[in-house]
Order: structure tokens, then C-alpha cells, then sequence
């Protein structure tokens, strides 16, 4: 009596031999891209009541399948890429998220797109308020309620994100870690 794997090698190698393609679906609902240590100013000494910091960060989408033609590449089989949480992790400087009174993290794949045009969209990933009295630790983790579909800007090599951290933030240069949780549907 063969074993399964017996049959399975058998009917792969009868697939190949009349010349048809196996297709490939692949169904991540949960991958973590880390961008390590993202560099945030100092903010001003003796600021206003809140006040706000920038970082911002570059994603090369080429090693993803992207490229200037959105239909160039892998680009064309990705059915879904979305974001489904953001992660911070305190690196340098601080130590919990305290401070924090409003986030808001946008992407784009123009540096300095601020708002969306037909040809430069910008994707609003999160706005996050934090809650009064609430402790933070040295990792802030964000679900976000309804996934955001980022595939309207995977058409370019280059994607750029803003993280704008307002509060009180401190008047010393610090760091995080942010992750991306993705949800990915590719069909070969």
C-alpha cells in the first residue's frame, strides 16, 4: 500500500507532464514588517501645551514586487495587503509612552504629500487618541478597527511614512521601533 506522499508526488509529476501549472495561493493574515529605530527631534523647551514631533521613514516596495507600473511584477497577483495593526516599541530616550496624547501615522509614495491627489495618494493608517489616566508601558500596541488596504500605493518604489507623535514629548532626541502587522492574499 503507497502512502500519501506517494500519491501526491505521482500526480504533481503527472500535472507537470501534461503541461499545466499548479496555481499558488498564499493567505498571511498576519506578517511583521519592523522598521528599527525611527528618529524623532527634540521638542522644544518651554513649548506650548502640546506640542508636535515628526519621523519619518522609506520602504523600498521593489523587493515586494513593485515597481512605476503598478501592473509590473508580482504586483498585479497581491489581492490583499493591508494593515491590520501598528506597533511601538520605545528605543532610545524613553521608556513608556506617557507623553503621548495623539498619533497619527500616514503613508504616501510622494516625500512630502500631505494630501491625496489622483496621482499621489495619501493613506491616513492611524489616528490614535490616547485615553486620560491611562499607563503605558514600553510597547504600544495599536489594532486598528477596520484594516487599511495599502495597495493603492503599491504601484512605486518608494513608500514613505509619517509618524506625528503629539503631547508632551521630550526635549531630548529619541527613537521607536514601529511594526506593521500585514494581512497579505497573493495568487500565483
Amino acid at each position: 500500500m503507497r502512502s500519501h506522499g506517494s500519491w501526491l508526488g505521482l500526480a504533481l509529476a503527472g500535472t507537470l507532464l501534461l503541461g499545466c501549472t499548479p496555481s499558488v495561493e498564499i493567505d498571511a493574515p498576519d506578517i511583521e514588517i519592523t522598521q528599527p529605530n525611527l528618529q524623532f527631534p527634540a521638542a522644544p523647551a518651554h513649548a506650548a501645551a502640546s506640542t508636535s514631533v515628526q519621523g519619518q521613514f522609506r520602504f523600498t516596495t521593489n523587493k515586494l514586487g513593485a515597481a512605476n507600473n503598478p501592473d509590473a511584477g508580482s504586483l498585479k497577483k497581491i489581492e490583499r495587503l493591508s494593515i491590520t495593526r501598528v506597533i511601538l516599541k520605545a528605543h532610545t530616550g524613553i521608556q513608556d509612552f506617557g507623553f503621548l496624547d495623539h498619533l497619527i501615522v500616514v503613508a504616501a509614495n510622494n516625500y512630502y504629500a500631505t494630501q491625496s491627489s489622483p496621482d499621489w495618494p495619501v493613506i491616513q493608517i492611524l489616528d490614535y487618541q490616547a485615553s486620560p489616566g491611562v499607563q503605558t508601558g514600553a510597547e504600544l500596541q495599536l489594532p486598528l478597527d477596520t484594516p487599511v488596504n495599502m495597495l493603492p500605493l503599491w504601484g512605486h518604489t518608494s513608500l514613505y511614512v509619517t509618524v506625528t507623535a503629539s503631547g508632551d514629548p521630550p526635549t531630548f532626541p529619541w527613537s521607536v521601533d514601529v511594526v506593521f502587522s500585514l494581512s497579505l492574499k497573493l495568487r500565483e
